[in-house]
């Protein structure tokens, strides 16, 4: 057998007997990396060993060929891969896609079904894909009719795969992903009437594919290119899902009255209402007309849907039914909040299906879709949010958060702003300022977010955003109360990304502090390690800067007089540097 062939190969290399002496040596029989000196003393012998048995032989240059043809499809994959992403490297040249091409067509696009898990396989539909996308006017004929049946067979190589593992799995390596984000720009491109059909069909079996991770490309594909080619289809790709979505909802809120062993898998439900909506899709009354306003949105499967309804809508900003979707959400998303909190009061029993990870997805579309549509829409659905401050400063913080990141990676730095300062209204009048001082007080990390603190990266002194908008900053600070909560959070600010606003910031920490109780706002270690630190940078740093104004020197040596006063040895130091070399000057 197999096994045998191995072990008999194994013991032919290990025995020494079966190698013979070579009668020269040449350079490139040295060991790799060595660097050999005739002065050295040492001499290299070179074995070169016998050929084993004639079925060993054979099974070594099956093996050898079909190592070649992984190493080529693995080329393949890492090539489309690394050109799909954009990903900038020397190594994958996007000007190689038609060498690329004619090697993926070599190659050829297995269709089994999915039984064959050979690395990589998914080498060609990565190949096509990219070349559906960036060359589809430079292909020919042919090399354009082969893409388009690579990217199809992909999509529907694991289409009927309904089993847990394989629907949860997250792999980016697999072709089918992008071949489905790819499908619904096929659908503005010259196709035949066969191709066409068959690319429409391979859209919807797409968008309620086995995998979900399949679905959710599908769905970027369809938000990212078909509005353009056709609005309507892509309003039924949005009612198609929540139709979907009702309909396994129902399926599986009727099986939960039957005795737990005899309920229907999920999957089988699942998979029965995908056939199902595969075969209405084209007809003309076999997709609800404005499904999505339809359906409910909070019950499990009806958030796996909304997930990949907002994820399409999301590409269209200012559209009404986009807005109407993400208003509804936000509204939705504050009832979640007020059910928690609730359960957590002990005023509603039981634990209502949530589906969590689509919540947090789902949010985060939200956080994108505020900075892309207009200023007058993104106020209007982000007011519900915003007075969930009072009771929800833990959960809107977040939002805030992620509305930081989405700022730095696409900059609408007008409606970050016009955003923070809804939120920052509300932090101004909450009801919990009253107790922020307390030991564990509610709002703290409201006050954090409100005041930009995040993950800023180490070494990062100032945020391109504030240039214009750090009054913002410094007004919300003088508006707050004068404790340690709030003076944490400005001195957290100042020290993160705030580098522009000093030195004269120093001036309002020190009025703050005048105007509250100084030891008690200083309270927390944080605070006087971070104004240390600040004051460090401009004692020893840039000294004449602080001396140059009367109002900036009283309030640096305030700061240090306090700090000393609070016990602090580093305080002590610069101050008695900050005066002696005041006075020699």
């Amino acid at each position: 057998g197999e096994n045998d062939r191995v072990w008999r190969l194994a013991i032919h290399r290990m025995d020494l007997r079966q190698y013979t002496i070579a009668e020269e040596a040449t350079e490139a029989d040295v060991v790799p990396g060595i660097q050999v000196s005739p002065a050295d003393g040492r001499q290299y012998v070179h074995l070169d060993p016998r050929e084993p048995e004639p079925d060993v032989k054979d099974m070594v240059e099956q093996s050898v060929a079909q190592f070649q043809v992984v190493s080529a499809r693995l080329g393949l994959l890492t090539w489309g891969l690394k050109v799909f992403g954009h990903e900038e490297d020397a190594t994958y040249d996007p000007a190689q896609w038609r060498q690329k091409l004619q090697e993926a067509r070599t190659a050829g696009v297995s269709d089994d079904g999915g039984e064959d898990h050979d690395l990589g396989r998914s080498g060609s539909g990565f190949v096509a894909a990219v070349c559906v996308r960036d060359h589809w006017e430079e292909m020919t004929g042919d090399e354009r009719n082969w893409c388009v049946n690579a990217v199809c067979l992909e999509v529907g190589r694991s289409s009927d795969s309904w089993n847990q593992p394989a629907r949860l799995q997250s792999n980016g390596m697999e072709a089918d992903r992008i071949c489905a984000c790819v499908l619904p720009l096929l659908l503005g491109k010259s196709l035949d009437e066969i191709s066409c059909s068959r690319v429409r069909q391979l859209l919807v079996v797409a968008l309620t594919h086995a995998t979900n991770e399949v679905r959710w490309y599908a769905a970027s594909g369809v938000g990212d290119y078909l509005w353009q080619i056709d609005r309507e289809l892509v309003l039924r790709c949005v009612d198609a899902l929540a139709a979907g979505a009702m309909l396994v909802q129902q399926a599986a809120d009727s099986e939960t009255s039957r005795p737990y062993h005899q309920r229907r898998p999920i999957d089988d439900v699942e998979a029965e209402v995908a056939s199902a909506i595969q075969r209405r899709f084209f007809e003309p009354d076999g997709i609800p007309v404005d499904a999505h306003r339809a359906f409910d949105p909070t019950g499990w499967f009806g958030a796996e849907a909304d997930k990949l309804i907002l994820r399409i809508l999301g590409y269209a900003p200012t559209e009404a039914v986009t807005i109407a979707a993400f208003e509804r959400f936000a509204s939705i998303l504050v009832e979640w909040w007020d059910e928690d909190g609730s359960r957590l009061q002990g005023r509603q029993k039981g634990h209502p299906q949530r589906n969590c990870k689509a919540q947090s997805v789902m949010t985060e579309l939200l956080e994108d879709f505020l900075l892309r549509t207009t200023a007058v829409n993104a106020a209007e659905v982000i007011a519900p949010i915003a007075d969930a401050v009072d009771n929800h400063p833990d959960k809107v913080r977040w939002l805030l958060i992620g509305l930081i990141s989405v700022e730095e990676r696409q900059q609408n730095t007008a409606q970050f702003w016009l955003l923070w300062k809804m939120l920052a209204e509300k932090v101004r009048n909450a009801i919990w300022l009253a107790w922020i001082d307390n030991e564990y007080p509610g709002g703290a990390e409201m006050i954090l977010a409100i005041f930009l603190v995040t993950w800023w990266k180490d070494g990062v002194r100032h945020w391109r955003s504030l240039e214009g908008h750090a009054e913002h900053i410094h007004a919300l600070f003088e508006d707050l109360p004068a404790c340690s909560e709030v003076l944490d959070a400005y001195v957290r600010f100042l020290y993160h990304i705030g580098e522009q606003s000093l030195p004269t910031a120093f001036v309002r920490v020190a009025m703050r502090l005048k105007q509250g109780e100084p030891m008690k706002m200083l309270t927390k270690r944080n605070t006087v390690f971070l104004l240390e630190a600040l004051l460090q940078r401009y004692v020893y740093g840039r000294p004449l800067e602080l001396k140059s104004k009367r109002d900036l020197r009283e309030a640096v040596l305030f700061l240090l007089d306090l700090l000393v006063e609070n016990g602090s040895s580093a305080a002590f130091r610069m101050r008695d540097d900050f005066v002696t070399s005041a006075s020699l000057t």
